[in-house]
């Protein structure tokens, strides 16, 4: 009785193919081939796209899990519990990890905004606007302490368009705004009139620094500046 080898050329591996049983099993090897086939270009595939689009990309052949299908649908977001003005006691955005306490500041002897005394807090200026109330509630916070300490807003160049910022009372009352407008100024020619206006609709703005450090002012040439409106 002869012999023959049947190759499948996806698995790379011989088969020895004897006898009456001969047609089922090749029937059964062609099969193993195509799956092998397949499976190999699901695999090429999600290798293209995790390299056009990251690690965290979901990408399905044959088929989109729930989890896949989640993954490219926005988040809805995170509820309010609140209405009307509020006293900051913590702020977060969630896209960049930030946690922070909120100090209650006026204005320096220079005239200028108070700034939080822990690096990982944020300060907020009491006589503008509050939370959920006309005008701007401003939030200010350290990127670093002259380069050698990180703070609080050391990543905040990183938000973008879209993501929330939650505004949080002593008593867990909780404000969600969504960024709308993202500013680099310069230091010295900074909107403050518009930044601390205490009319007009409710936002969150958010200041930083930003741009190169002037060792002879002790400060950086840029500002950050994050404006967010109420996502509901």
């Amino acid at each position: 009785m002869s012999e023959r080898p049947l190759l499948l050329q996806s698995a790379k591996s011989g088969v020895i193919v004897k006898g009456k049983s001969s047609a089922w099993i090749r029937r059964t090897a062609v099969a193993v081939g195509l799956v092998a086939v397949l499976v190999g270009f699901a695999d090429v595939a999600t290798r293209i796209a995790r390299r056009a689009f990251g690690e965290e990309v979901n990408f399905f052949i044959f088929g989109s899990p729930a989890s896949a299908v989640e993954s490219v649908i926005a988040p809805a977001p995170p509820a309010a519990t609140a209405a009307g003005a509020i006293v900051p006691a913590r702020l977060r955005v969630p896209s960049l990890g930030i946690d922070a306490g909120v100090e209650q500041v006026g204005k320096r002897g220079d005239g200028a905004m108070g700034i939080p005394q822990d690096y990982d807090d944020v300060s907020w200026y009491m006589f503008g606007g509050k939370p959920g109330g006309q005008g701007n509630a401003v939030f200010a916070g350290h990127i670093n302490n002259s380069r050698t300490r990180s703070g609080v807003f050391a990543n905040l160049s990183r938000i973008g368009i879209g993501d929330y910022i939650m505004i949080t009372d002593a008593e867990g009352k909780t404000l969600i705004y969504v960024v709308r407008e993202i500013q680099v100024v310069p230091a010295d020619n900074a909107p403050a009139e518009e930044v601390f206006k205490t009319s007009g609709p409710s936002q969150v703005v958010l200041i930083t620094c930003e741009g190169d450090w002037m060792p002879e002012e002790r400060t950086f040439d840029k500002r950050l500046i994050v404006i967010a409106r109420p996502a509901y």
